[in-house]
């Protein structure tokens, strides 16, 4: 469960990382595809991933102030905020199987284990990650690898 949390951050890191270095313009600019940009999609993910979060820890659902990241260096250093408390949490709770009883934004209750919370949370962002690999290539760019292998050959 760490491990599959842990690439889920690698794999976040690494393409932030990637647009930084190589074409930071990109990150906000007007995009086709299921988010308007780059940066809407990574918005979207770090919301999901909080939410995600506040379920699994038993809290109530974070505030709906919608994140919004103006450059690439504001959404790593979100990134990496959220995914130090995430990962300091699945140090704590170790039991994968650990009922998570929580509502949805409808109010509809659902129980799934941690584990399998932590599985959907590594299945969203890796969806919506192969989402930006395609923004960038229409916009003329090279993605970089962030396949789960990669992170295991690191």
């Amino acid at each position: 469960m760490q491990n599959l949390y842990d690439y889920h951050a690698w794999a976040n890191e690494q393409m932030l990382g990637h647009i930084l270095q190589q074409f930071p313009d990109v990150f906000t600019k007007p995009a086709t595809g299921p988010f308007s940009s780059i940066a809407r999609t990574f918005e979207h993910i770090y919301e999901v991933d909080k939410i995600w979060f506040s379920r699994m820890a038993g809290k109530n659902l974070p505030p709906a102030d919608g994140a919004e990241f103006t450059d690439v260096q504001q959404a790593k250093e979100a990134f990496n905020s959220l995914s130090k408390q995430i990962s300091s949490f699945l140090r704590r709770e170790p039991h994968g199987n650990k009922m998570i009883c929580y509502k949805d934004l409808e109010g509809n209750s659902f129980q799934n284990t941690l584990s399998e919370l932590v599985t959907h949370i590594v299945n969203h962002g890796t969806s919506h990650r192969g989402n930006i690999v395609v923004m960038l290539r229409e916009a003329g760019y090279r993605s970089c690898p962030t396949d789960y292998i990669y992170f295991l050959r690191r």
